[in-house]
């Protein structure tokens, strides 16, 4: 029997493996998320929390050529939706700038705290005694579907590998879609 490896082929590791897709992803029975007119191309290290657990994980022991379609389960997307992070805040707590009118399912970068960075969260609702904003991801408690080609897959190398990266790689946050491409969808 042939060893995969003495044919240069690289399976997927869970850590420090390079990985480049083209791929489309839709919220399970509603819009498609990217990859609608042509597939789009993403790469990422494994290990390093750049992509959604799912989807990392679907990944693992496969190889360059290998084309999938799976689901992830939003607990292993961008979480279940909490209710607990849906607040209502008096308007004078938001420092929006003169003529800004804030309306249901703006999207706004919020400071918690001056050690995180900005969160966003989705306006929604707007009252006159205050604003209901709500700190869940757009995608939480939704189920996606992924048609995937695996173009590249290879260990990686030091240039794959941010510096900031390497510091504490469990404490760095799953990337995701920039907020905007989030509403964006079309249907099937």
């Amino acid at each position: 029997m042939t060893d995969m490896k003495d044919l240069g082929v690289f399976n997927i590791l869970d850590s420090g493996s390079y990985v480049k897709i083209r791929y489309k992803v839709k919220i399970v029975g509603g819009p498609i998320l990217k990859g609608a007119e042509e597939l789009e191309i993403m790469d990422f290290v494994t290990g390093y929390k750049q992509v959604i657990p799912g989807l990392e994980n679907r990944l693992l022991g496969h190889v360059k050529g290998d084309k999938l379609s799976f689901e992830v389960h939003a607990d292993e997307a961008f979480g279940l939706r909490n209710e607990d992070l849906v607040f209502v805040k008096k308007k004078e707590e938001f420092h929006f700038p003169p003529g800004f009118v804030p309306h249901p399912g703006m999207e706004i970068s919020v400071i918690c705290d001056a050690d995180s960075g900005p969160d966003t969260v989705t306006i929604k609702d707007v009252r006159d005694d205050g604003i209901v904003i709500d700190f869940n991801h757009a995608l939480a408690g939704h189920a996606l579907a992924y048609e995937i080609e695996i173009v590249e897959a290879r260990p990686s190398r030091s240039t794959d590998v941010c510096a900031e990266w390497d510091k504490d790689p469990a404490s760095q946050t799953s990337c995701g879609s920039v907020p905007h491409e989030i509403i964006l969808g079309r249907e099937d």
